[in-house]
């Protein structure tokens, strides 16, 4: 019997948990000229909610592109990869939509190959060393407003971890984008982040091109009655047993957040697999398991932080991240000044280590928490 909770990949289909609302918001602004940051926490189902929305307005008849921004390293890759994923949204006859490419980006000679599962994938003959490469870069982000028009049909492009492309190819870049987005009519966006500080930046920093481009979307928590309704019926439709209580308890220790919450519940599966039965002890249990499944990666990520990073870290699991600007947190956890303390949550946040929720900061891993809090 396969495990009912999966994580660490996009989650689709039944293993997907909830998110009605926000499923129906998105499918219904993206039928229109749209432009959403959506932005989220790591962790909370961002890119799998993506990829529900996707198929959602695939099967609804509009062309779909998505590309993930985190897994390329440079404006090379960025290009291949923006092209490509136009070219397999474009039409489900590749033939075509090679051909219509290949009219469309005559000046960017482009090389197309199809793979064993039928995916194409674009190879643009450029270099980024001219100042013309960027100008016929152009014709690569104009494709989905091209390709709509021909077919009458509306386009959405989701740029995922979006905040990397000041990474990759720095103002230029952003410049680029957001000169050929604004013109767009026939093309949605939508443009997401887990590094909440770095988009939010893009949108509220009057100096960067994206500046009031779009309506945000902050992806918030699934409420915990769903979650748990989520977890009860994944359980009880494989034969385990677990109660409401053992459950909440389960979703507050993992604060809620999805990823987290089905990866304790999977460990939990596969751990109670012989009796089927699952109890507060075994919760306890599978938590120190999953602290100890990473030890080594926590223990080589803590000798790369600096003494102060330490201090400060420890400071958060022991106050849960609370008035770390305090006199009485400063001095019992020797964090020196207000403005040290600012400096160093300013150097985790960008480690991507730790998050600012409100009016406290919380660890980006729960068990990275645990695991410093059981060193004392």
């Amino acid at each position: 019997m396969e495990n009912p909770f999966v994580y660490g990949q996009s989650v689709l289909g039944d293993a997907f948990t909830d998110r009605r609302r926000e499923i129906d918001y998105l499918f219904h602004e993206l039928q229109s000229s749209a432009r959403i940051f959506l932005i989220s926490p790591r962790r909370y189902g961002k890119s799998s909610l993506l990829q529900v929305v996707k198929q959602k307005l695939v099967q609804d008849g509009l062309l779909v592109a998505y590309v993930d921004l985190y897994k390329i390293a440079s404006m090379n890759q960025f290009a291949d990869a923006y092209a490509s994923a136009i070219l397999n949204a474009a039409d489900t006859k590749i033939e075509r939509a090679i051909k219509a490419v290949l009219e469309m980006l005559v000046r960017l000679r482009p090389k197309i190959a199809i793979e064993s599962t039928g995916v194409a994938s674009v190879t643009l003959d450029y270099s980024f060393q001219s100042k013309e490469t960027w100008q016929e870069l152009e014709e690569v982000y104009q494709l989905p407003e091209r390709i709509a028009r021909k077919k009458g049909t509306r386009f959405v492009v989701m740029l995922d971890e979006f905040q990397e492309a000041s990474i990759i190819g720095g103002d230029v870049l952003e410049k680029q984008l957001r000169a050929v987005v604004q013109t767009h009519t026939e093309v949605s966006y939508v443009f997401a982040g887990s590094k909440r500080h770095l988009l939010y930046e893009m949108v509220h920093d009057e100096k960067r091109p994206f500046y009031r481009m779009g309506e945000i979307f902050n992806l918030g928590k699934i409420p915990e009655s769903e979650m748990a309704d989520f977890v009860l019926d994944r359980f009880s439709r494989t034969g385990y047993k677990v109660e409401l209580s053992t459950v909440e308890q389960i979703i507050n220790k993992m604060r809620n957040i999805p990823y987290n919450v089905q990866l304790l519940c999977h460990r939990l599966w596969a751990q109670t697999r012989d009796r089927k039965v699952i109890t507060d002890e075994d919760v306890a249990l599978a938590i120190r398991s999953l602290v100890y499944t990473y030890e080594a990666i926590f223990g080589e990520l803590w000798d790369n932080l600096t003494v102060y990073q330490k201090r400060l870290l420890r400071a958060i699991a022991l106050s849960k991240g609370r008035n770390l600007f305090s006199s009485e947190v400063i001095v019992r956890y020797g964090l020196e000044t207000s403005s040290s303390v600012s400096k160093g949550l300013s150097l985790l946040q960008k480690k991507n280590l730790i998050e600012r929720h409100d009016d406290h900061y919380e660890f980006n891993d729960i068990f990275f928490e645990r695991w410093i809090l059981e060193r004392g």
